[in-house]
């Protein structure tokens, strides 16, 4: 359902709200089956641990619900995972692409690029994410 345009659909808006009551209901079950009460988990979840790259990486899915532009970057990202698993698959399978999918132009190259620059842009926010807390660790001592 998701593409990468930057006008979102209604679709997504109802999509997001099912995702908002689903991980609200998972995290509620696993919480109360740990033991953990939700200001504990709140107070950890603000934790400086739980604000670092690593952290956050795990934590996306729960974070996503409170956040729309987070969500819809992360269905993107699976939309692209889940087009290009496809197309390995149907490559796999018959040897080569069928025209339809190729369409005169190199499908992998076009979707290889698309890939390189969201690999960039998470390489690029992972090192300045790194070097300012490299930083601020710096500062304190």
């Amino acid at each position: 359902v998701f593409d990468d345009e930057e006008e979102s659909k209604l679709s997504y808006t109802e999509i997001y709200q099912e995702y908002q009551a689903l991980v609200e209901k998972l995290l509620e079950g696993y919480l109360k089956e740990v033991g953990i009460n939700e200001e504990k988990f709140q107070e950890a979840f603000s934790s400086p641990l739980a604000k670092t790259h690593t952290s956050q990486a795990i934590l996306q899915t729960v974070l996503a619900a409170e956040d729309f532009r987070l969500f819809k970057e992360m269905m993107v990202q699976k939309n692209i995972e889940m087009q290009l698993q496809a197309i390995r698959i149907i490559k796999e399978r018959n040897g080569v692409l069928p025209d339809c999918l190729t369409d005169g132009s190199d499908v992998f190259s076009e979707i290889e690029q698309q890939e390189m620059k969201i690999l960039r842009e998470v390489l690029r926010k992972s090192k300045e994410e790194y070097e300012l807390e490299q930083e601020r660790r710096r500062t304190k001592e």
